[in-house]
């Protein structure tokens, strides 16, 4: 009996021992994936999307406002083609989008680069002054963004939205109502 319980002692201590998480594990195959991934970002472990217009344009000075609303529908959409219907998270407003597009979705997908210079303190998208697009979303798959226009001030008449073309339908179908 005795000789039974010492057994089940020490076979329980070795599978104990044997199935232990002390990160080791974790760090080893972070440490992998940094090295064959480098687009890779190791605080999220999204995979970034250099590649994709996004990363390679947004920021520069000589895109206008518009061109940069492009560049946010644009990832949008790359986010839309990644993530699947039924996978998505919920975007509220500029912080949920900038939550969902630096990784921080099912598929660890990142249209936006998470350390992307125009993010702000707060997690918002920015736009060169430094003022928070306004981002709305009118459908699962459809969002507006709007940016200040050369007053510096949100919501008056020289603002710049950007829709896509879906946008504008479904914009125009709601006011109709």
């Amino acid at each position: 009996m005795k000789v039974a319980l010492a057994f089940l002692i020490v076979l329980s201590v070795g599978i104990v021992w044997l199935f232990r998480d002390d990160g080791s594990r974790e760090l080893e195959t972070r440490g992998a994936k940094s090295e064959a991934a480098p687009e890779q970002d190791n605080a999220t472990q999204a995979t970034i999307l250099a590649d994709a217009p996004f990363a390679q344009k947004f920021g520069q000075e000589e895109l206008s406002v518009r061109e940069e609303l492009d560049l946010l529908q644009l990832a949008f959409q790359d986010y839309l083609s990644f993530v699947k219907k039924g996978q998505r998270r919920p975007i509220g407003d500029n912080r949920d989008f900038v939550e969902v597009m630096t990784g921080n979705n099912p598929y660890r997908i990142a249209p936006v680069p998470p350390q992307h210079p125009r993010i702000n303190d707060r997690g918002e998208l920015t736009d060169r002054l430094g003022i928070p697009y306004v981002i709305h979303p009118l459908a699962e798959d459809v969002i507006e963004v709007r940016a200040a226009g050369k007053d510096g001030v949100l919501w008056t008449e020289d603002d710049v939205v950007n829709l896509t073309p879906t946008g504008k339908e479904l914009k125009q179908r709601l006011n109709e109502k």
